[in-house]
């Protein structure tokens, strides 16, 4: 960031000097080239889940359900949090839905992952709103989404709900739970993920007609007895269906419905698409096929 301050130019730069501790180093360039060094320390936030990575700075209170997707619905509805009645939809406004499990820091560097499911959530919505051939066909041919950048927006939500206590099982709530380092790895480095992990279709149906209108999450769990393992995530983006999976089976297959191609929507003799984009080596499935009455999985069909 570059600021015009009393004609001189200010230029601010992170300098990282030691794990968790983030300066600021102010650069001012007077008129006269008169150089003037401050150092500015920046609390680390003791609570930012991501604090092992290092860098972190001072408290965010970032939306578990990203700002951008709330703006995305407008006017919006809630539903599986541990403050509502089981199976109770709400209305509330975007203030209700944060939690200060980051440092600004950790949390600014996921904003591509938010801009990336917005861009989502608001083609759904677009395209949910077509209820004749007629309308969908003046929707637009296809969206391209970022198939990992979309992954990771479903990890980091896991891991903000989780974090934040903001989920149930069996409809109690639990509190919030620590975030493992193999999350936060997967969430902030780039290898690749194992074969197995990341975005799933087709685990469960929705009406097109009577779709959930708004966002909803609920979590996935591994059980063992009367313990329970939260492993992922799934989210109804305006009523579509999707899960992120963030632990593999022992042998390492995929399930059915692993990293989708796209979505395609049908009515009448009309198709339009959204297409997943993965890395060329990747493990895909064939997209699922969403009608006005129920959805169609491939090789399973699922009536509504």
């Amino acid at each position: 960031m570059v600021l015009l301050l009393d004609c001189g130019l200010c230029i601010y730069s992170p300098v990282l000097l030691g794990r968790g501790m983030l300066f600021t180093i102010e650069l001012r360039v007077s008129l006269n080239n008169k150089l003037a060094f401050m150092t500015k320390k920046s609390i680390p936030y003791p609570n930012c889940y991501a604090k092992h990575l290092g860098g972190c700075d001072s408290k965010s209170a970032e939306h578990y359900i990203s700002q951008s997707i709330l703006e995305a619905i407008g006017p919006f509805v809630v539903k599986g949090l541990p403050w509502l009645k089981q199976a109770e939809s709400k209305v509330v406004s975007s203030n209700a839905l944060t939690a200060s499990v980051l440092c600004r820091r950790h949390n600014s560097l996921l904003s591509d992952f938010d801009l990336e499911a917005a861009k989502l959530i608001k083609h759904l919505k677009l395209i949910d709103s077509k209820e004749t051939a007629i309308e969908l066909e003046r929707a637009p041919l296809k969206l391209i989404i970022d198939g990992l950048k979309l992954e990771k927006w479903f990890l980091k939500t896991f891991c903000a709900v989780t974090a934040s206590g903001n989920y149930l099982i069996d409809g109690k709530g639990h509190g919030s739970l620590p975030i493992s380092e193999y999350a936060v790895n997967l969430l902030y480095k780039d290898a690749p993920w194992k074969v197995g992990i990341g975005l799933y279709s087709g685990f469960g149906n929705r009406d097109r007609v009577n779709a959930f209108k708004g966002i909803g999450f609920d979590p996935v769990t591994a059980r063992s007895g009367t313990e329970a393992n939260v492993v992922g995530i799934d989210v109804h983006f305006w009523g579509f269906p999707l899960r992120g999976l963030f632990a593999v089976y022992e042998n390492n297959h995929p399930l059915e419905g692993y990293r989708p191609r796209g979505i395609t929507f049908v009515n009448g003799s009309i198709t339009r698409e959204i297409i997943f984009q993965w890395p060329p080596t990747s493990v895909t499935s064939d997209p699922p096929i969403c009608t006005r009455v129920g959805t169609i999985y491939p090789n399973n069909t699922k009536s509504a």
